[in-house]
């Protein structure tokens, strides 16, 4: 498979890997009936801790808030979870996120040999960081099937000025996603979702266009 010029692979391959668990996963789910109603023991439970690792790749850049229409995104994250309360049919978690690799790319405007000299084209750019601030919704907690929603907040570090010159290297994130998380007997767990991030300077540069992504993720997680 051909990727288009500038997209880093690894988080395409870090979801690849996860649909591919997704079969071994289903495996592993013990039941005795084929019915989505089958509860899975208790569901989850307050104190819990969630483990994870998941991967995003981006598929559109709007321009709802960012003003960068032709940005590429993806990223890799481990996640630490921790439910803090449960009711009969909800589980609230916080979160906290290490974003070891993440890239962008987009047209931009790159310096040339010659210091006073600048074309437009297309640049990757990495970085890392993380999202401290992570409130995740459960629906269904004693369910298999549980519907989620997320809203998190944090950081990127680039190795240059994202989204172009005269912005800023540091950049904040927020984002808002919604999926499923397949959790089996084991507390083991598969997700898949859609994710609406944002990527700013906070004004800290000379100018701030903003990135705004749509993207797609999977990751695999373990409760204990």
């Amino acid at each position: 498979m051909t990727l288009p010029h500038g997209v880093s692979t690894i988080p395409l391959v870090t979801i690849l890997f996860a649909l591919a668990m997704a079969s071994n996963l289903s495996a592993q789910i013990s039941s005795t009936s084929s019915s989505d109603t089958q509860s899975t023991t208790d569901g989850i439970q307050k104190h819990w801790n969630e483990w994870g690792i998941w991967g995003g790749i981006s598929f559109d850049a709007p321009t709802l808030i960012g003003k960068t229409p032709s940005a590429r995104f993806g990223e890799v994250g481990l996640r630490y979870g921790r439910v803090l309360a449960a009711s009969k049919t909800v589980a609230f978690e916080w979160t906290i996120d290490a974003i070891p690799l993440s890239t962008i790319s987009n047209e931009r405007l790159i310096r040339t040999s010659s210091p006073f000299v600048f074309t437009v084209g297309r640049k990757s750019v990495y970085g890392f960081g993380a999202a401290p601030i992570g409130l995740k919704f459960n629906f269904r907690r004693n369910r298999r099937v549980q519907p989620f929603g997320q809203a998190t907040g944090g950081f990127i570090y680039f190795s240059d000025q994202v989204p172009d010159l005269n912005t800023s290297q540091f950049n904040f994130t927020f984002d808002f996603s919604g999926g499923v998380q397949v959790v089996n007997n084991n507390r083991r767990s598969f997700t898949v979702g859609y994710k609406y991030a944002h990527i700013s300077n906070g004004n800290t540069g000379i100018y701030n266009p903003g990135v705004d992504v749509q993207m797609i993720f999977a990751g695999l997680s373990v409760f204990r």
